[in-house]
């Protein structure tokens, strides 16, 4: 997650959660900033299962207790998410990678 977290600043994640209204109400187990990067991460690993890519999500936390929830919790978090954050989120970073000429 480290790495996405560099190219994707977690503030701006925050951000765009709150200008979505998908902020979680309560204290979960996968808070909706951390399903953002998770989904993002489903991207690059597309041919990979959900907890393959929870797994690949958490290498590199040494020391760090991280979760392990099944794949059905992963899916349920995804759901709960939506597809507002997301979309706003690649409004705020995409832009044209060629000029007019």
């Amino acid at each position: 997650m480290g790495e996405l977290t560099q190219v994707i600043d977690p503030q701006l994640v925050d951000a765009v959660l709150e200008e979505t209204a998908t902020r979680e109400q309560r204290v979960r187990l996968l808070p909706a900033r951390v399903v953002v990067y998770f989904v993002l991460a489903l991207v690059f690993f597309e041919r990979s299962s959900y907890r393959a890519v929870w797994n690949k999500l958490g290498t590199g936390l040494c020391g760090v207790a991280a979760a392990r929830p099944c794949a059905f919790s992963l899916s349920r978090a995804r759901r709960r998410l939506g597809s507002a954050p997301l979309h706003r989120l690649s409004e705020i970073l995409a832009s044209p990678v060629a000029t007019r000429a």
